[in-house]
């Protein structure tokens, strides 16, 4: 087993020490005002939480267009932003760039593991906004959500490095049926070999009076690795301004697993804890169920995620201490503490 101590160590006291600082004096402090923000200028905070005014939701030109969103599906979007959830990533053509390091250390040193990954999407000019540009080595990009959470740990490496791109709704479905359509496509470069994989999603979001629900489904095909299916179901509700409660669940398939593990089910309850434009709180409840070769709990986990803006708007630091009890463990309680430092940078139309 390897050693990370050397290399992941100092991370984490960085991390640390960068979320205990205060601002820099050229960096505007916290806010806890609901203004929107569209547009990130000096001064401004990019992250406020939005809030509807009345006169928008009277809008029946809006409400007819499904622009009018409830306050849990509003709060669902801040947090699905301000921690770059997979669910948001694929909807809006948009150019945006992520660079990550992150490490993982357990005390047992059986999960040790560190990495870095990079994310570069580009709109692509004069395409009518229905064509991206991807490049990542980013092993679970576009069909991750709790696995990029570091809680089990469930972080990926991978030495392969993609280049592809994303359709958005080309065969016109979206005028025909509700949600949102997107297909990726892209050659990958692994130890010399050329991989090709596809992948097509669907998002769909619906609204009640106080609950939000959306449902995500994905198909991947690589030619390396085969096939493997991703099916998602969230439950939003915003207790207050501050606080929002998520039920997700997932039913993750692999083909490469499939003879194993058989189907992954990842049911998870979450709290989030606004802090303030810049920091949030995730109080986590993570469970993994494998179907084969008994279908049968094999790790439940409690973890708290804290994630802050630093230094500059598109500079992120984050840190998720847990405990884990795993099955192959006997139910041993075992310790273990995710950190990363994070690079995002989007440019919003106006």
């Amino acid at each position: 087993m390897r050693k990370y101590y050397p290399r992941v160590l100092p991370l984490f006291c960085t991390i640390f020490l960068l979320a205990l600082s205060p601002a820099s004096p050229g960096q505007p402090t916290d806010s806890d005002s609901d203004i929107d923000i569209q547009e990130h200028k000096q001064g401004e905070d990019f992250w406020k939480y939005q809030e509807l005014e009345p006169a928008s939701q009277s809008d029946r030109v809006e409400k007819s267009l499904g622009f009018v969103l409830n306050k849990s599906h509003q709060f669902a979007n801040w947090v699905d932003r301000f921690f770059d959830d997979d669910r948001t990533i694929g909807i809006k053509n948009e150019t945006r760039l992520k660079l990550s390091y992150w490490g993982f250390f357990d005390q047992e040193d059986k999960y040790n593991e560190d990495d870095f990954s990079f994310n570069i999407r580009v709109k692509l000019p004069k395409a009518q906004k229905k064509v991206q540009l991807i490049i990542t080595n980013d092993p679970d990009d576009e069909l991750s959500s709790s696995r990029s959470g570091g809680v089990f740990p469930d972080q990926r490496t991978s030495d392969e490095t993609t280049v592809g791109f994303r359709f958005f709704d080309l065969a016109g479905l979206e005028k025909k049926l509700p949600g949102k359509f997107s297909t990726s496509t892209g050659v990958g470069f692994s130890s010399g070999n050329l991989t090709f994989r596809i992948e097509p999603r669907y998002i769909y979001t619906h609204d009640f009076d106080i609950w939000s629900t959306t449902f995500l489904q994905k198909v991947r095909w690589h030619s390396r690795d085969g096939w493997s299916t991703q099916t998602r179901l969230d439950f939003d509700r915003a207790l207050s301004k501050k606080f929002f409660l998520r039920s997700n669940n997932e039913i993750y398939w692999d083909e490469r697993e499939r003879d194993i593990y058989g189907y992954e089910f990842r049911p998870r309850l979450i709290l989030s804890h606004r802090l303030s434009g810049k920091q949030a709180l995730l109080y986590e409840w993570n469970n993994l169920f494998y179907s084969k070769p008994e279908f049968d709990l094999s790790t439940t986990a409690l973890a708290i995620r804290y994630r802050r803006q630093v230094w500059r708007p598109w500079f992120f630091v984050e840190v998720a201490p847990q405990y884990a009890f795993r099955n192959a463990d006997d139910w041993e309680p075992s310790a273990g503490i995710f950190a990363k430092m994070e690079v995002l940078l989007k440019k919003t139309d106006k």
